[in-house]
């Protein structure tokens, strides 16, 4: 008799919805995303993922992340892969950390803004200007970098600001001359902030396309996932922030 129940209980954990759940949850994928919630085309973003994976048999859901947090969770694999960033202009070791998703989901631009509204040739920056990119946007630190190889005679003293919104106020309070980064998280933080009439677009550097970042540990399934990826994007068209 105990015999009999002691299987009765086994079988019952095995269908329990607990046992359920961490099925389901094995079969499902987490991305972090660092654009804000309030951009165009951020949940039509999300729509393309969950019906790509859905395609492979996975659900998906996205986590909105401060910009260094969602890149940091996305390469130690805490997430599954990281939304939209910009992996030419990542190093060796850091793409190292991920499976290629070579699939363009959307554009965007790098930028240039200051305390003033006058356009900005970036060939007019000077040795005394501080300019600041943000932590873990790499295309502003690699734009930046190169502009100080190739104008070592301009080249301006650069600082490593942790996000958005502090660069624009260091900016507005005249702590900073000018910073790079991302057209989109500029304008959202610029908003959030209200500093509108205080800092300023003083110009696009160059236009960059996006890609998903997908952890090393989906290898396996990364060149199924870049394939449906790439025929949503077909049919639907690749996003833009502008």
């Amino acid at each position: 008799m105990l015999r009999t129940l002691i299987s009765l209980c086994c079988l019952l954990v095995g269908f329990s919805p607990l046992a359920s759940l961490a099925q389901t949850d094995s079969q499902r994928i987490v991305f972090t995303c660092s654009l804000p919630t309030e951009i165009p085309g951020i949940k039509t973003l999300e729509t393309y993922y969950r019906d790509a994976f859905a395609k492979l048999g996975y659900q998906f859901s996205m986590t909105h992340r401060p910009d260094k947090r969602s890149l940091a969770e996305a390469r130690s694999g805490q997430s599954d892969g990281e939304c939209a960033r910009i992996p030419e202009t990542f190093s060796q070791a850091q793409l190292s950390d991920f499976a290629p998703v070579d699939v363009v989901v959307g554009t965007t631009t790098i930028n240039l803004w200051g305390r003033h509204p006058d356009h900005l040739e970036p060939t007019r920056l000077q040795p005394d200007n501080k300019v600041c990119f943000v932590e873990s946007s790499s295309a502003s630190q690699h734009w930046l970098e190169a502009f100080r190889q190739n104008h070592p005679e301009k080249a301006p003293e650069v600082y490593e600001i942790n996000n958005y919104q502090t660069a624009l106020r260091m900016l507005a309070f005249g702590r900073l001359d000018y910073c790079v980064g991302a057209q989109v998280s500029f304008e959202n933080a610029a908003q959030r902030n209200s500093l509108r009439g205080q800092v300023f677009d003083n110009g696009t550097l160059f236009r960059a396309q996006a890609k998903p970042l997908l952890n090393r540990k989906h290898m396996a399934i990364a060149p199924a996932f870049a394939r449906e990826l790439q025929a949503i994007v077909d049919e639907r068209g690749q996003l833009s922030t502008q």
